[in-house]
């Protein structure tokens, strides 16, 4: 039961993220990242996305505080 649970929070938080990332990228972001994580441990595809989606959040983060700096 465990694992089937693991399988459908992870798809439902990469899908709702997906879809508030526009609006809300603060919010949409991390669940895009605990969507990944979760189905991290089955599929290698969402290995490489949170892989991927963590070192352009750091960017942006980075960006954001290097720009915006006062």
């Amino acid at each position: 039961m465990r694992p089937f649970l693991k399988l459908v929070g992870g798809f439902a938080a990469l899908l709702f993220g997906a879809l508030i990332t526009i609006p809300l990228p603060e919010f949409g972001v991390p669940l895009i990242l605990l969507g990944s994580r979760l189905l991290g441990d089955r599929y290698k595809w969402a290995r490489t996305l949170n892989a991927k989606v963590d070192v352009a959040w750091m960017r942006i983060k980075a960006w954001f505080k290097k720009t915006f700096r006062r």
